[in-house]
């Protein structure tokens, strides 16, 4: 298996940012509807579920850094080629489909950072405390408060297409357009 990208198949790095990414990902969401809901009456109830903040806040730093760097690598190795036969809409579409993400994946973690920094909550990476990245504003924070969920939503609503769209590559056009990115995934050139 190559590190880099071949015109064929994505190589271990992309990969490896891909599923690692994917796993952390859907972990937060899960954890931050689960924390979300839980109650904080008590000093026990408090901890756990400020715990569970502190290391929502955590992975959600580390997929900022993940996606900087994802971006990086994703600029100076290029993608593999698509298949033939695409449409321009296909073409397009998939296109969209990643700059939204990146885009996603860049927004939710910041917004995260900015709505517990106007919300005067510190925020730690794995224990490090990290600068505010605005003074305490409660309006704005429940604007991004806002922001955060909706892109959580859009997060969500973005997988679920992408996973859609690998599935029809992989069982309706019968391509390696899925196949390219999974973990095991050999192909000479």
């Amino acid at each position: 298996m190559t590190i880099k990208n071949t015109d064929n198949s994505y190589g271990t790095i992309a990969k490896a940012f891909h599923w690692i990414m994917f796993l952390i990902l859907l972990g937060m969401v899960i954890v931050g509807y689960y924390m979300y809901e839980l109650p904080a009456d008590t000093p026990e109830q408090m901890g756990y579920k400020f715990g569970l903040y502190d290391y929502h806040k955590s992975f959600g730093i580390l997929i900022l850094l993940l996606v900087v760097l994802r971006l990086g690598w994703r600029m100076i190795n290029p993608v593999p080629k698509m298949p033939g036969g695409l449409r321009k809409i296909e073409i397009f579409s998939a296109n969209a489909m990643h700059i939204l993400l990146y885009v996603i994946m860049f927004i939710q973690p910041l917004s995260g950072w900015l709505m517990s920094s106007y919300g005067g909550h510190p925020v730690k990476f794995f224990g490090v405390t990290l600068p505010a990245l605005a003074d305490k504003d409660k309006a704005i924070g429940e604007i991004f408060h806002e922001i955060h969920e909706i892109t959580a939503i859009l997060l969500i609503s973005l997988f679920v297409i992408h996973v859609a769209a690998a599935l029809f590559h992989h069982f309706i056009r019968k391509d390696d357009v899925m196949q390219r990115m999974l973990p095991h995934r050999e192909k000479a050139d």
